[in-house]
């Protein structure tokens, strides 16, 4: 089973936000960004992490150059920054997605993203809340949020 972050972008008052834009991003270590790294980010548009960790790989090729540094030890210092970039991709690519006015809406658990997909727009309302059949005790609908994945909630 894999996790799957949703961001949902920002939309005008009264507006539900294009659910084409709404992105489902895979939590967990990315093969793809250990090993195309800067590309990766580049791919996934994510402009600033992107230059900044470029200038992370030249600063370390060019700071072991300077230091004298052997080509062994270089190389298991690009190996760490690919690690890095494998484990805290996703997270970089959900960043750069907030300053572009994207919010986290939900997670969900699924085995595969076509799955998180249904299950999300399922039960995706516009305002990102449900509300339950039972009325507290103040006489107005309780909400609760968007939860999809492994366990189904309790109805009430």
């Amino acid at each position: 089973m894999a996790v799957y972050t949703v961001l949902i972008p920002e939309a005008a008052p009264g507006e539900a936000p294009p659910p084409e834009r709404i992105v489902f991003l895979r939590e967990g270590f990315s093969t793809p960004a250990f090993l195309f790294g800067p590309l990766w980010l580049l791919w996934r548009r994510a402009w600033l992490p992107a230059v900044l960790w470029t200038a992370a790989l030249a600063l370390s090729l060019g700071g072991g150059v300077a230091l004298g540094i052997n080509a062994a030890a270089a190389s298991v210092l690009q190996l760490a920054l690919g690690l890095l970039l494998g484990l805290e991709g996703p997270r970089l690519v959900v960043w750069s997605l907030e300053r572009k006015g994207y919010t986290e809406s939900a997670v969900m658990v699924a085995a595969r993203i076509d799955e998180a997909e249904d299950v999300f727009f399922a039960n995706w309302r516009p305002s990102g809340v449900l509300p339950t059949t039972a009325a507290p005790s103040g006489g107005r609908a309780a909400m609760r949020s968007v939860i999809g994945g492994l366990f189904e909630e309790p109805r009430a």
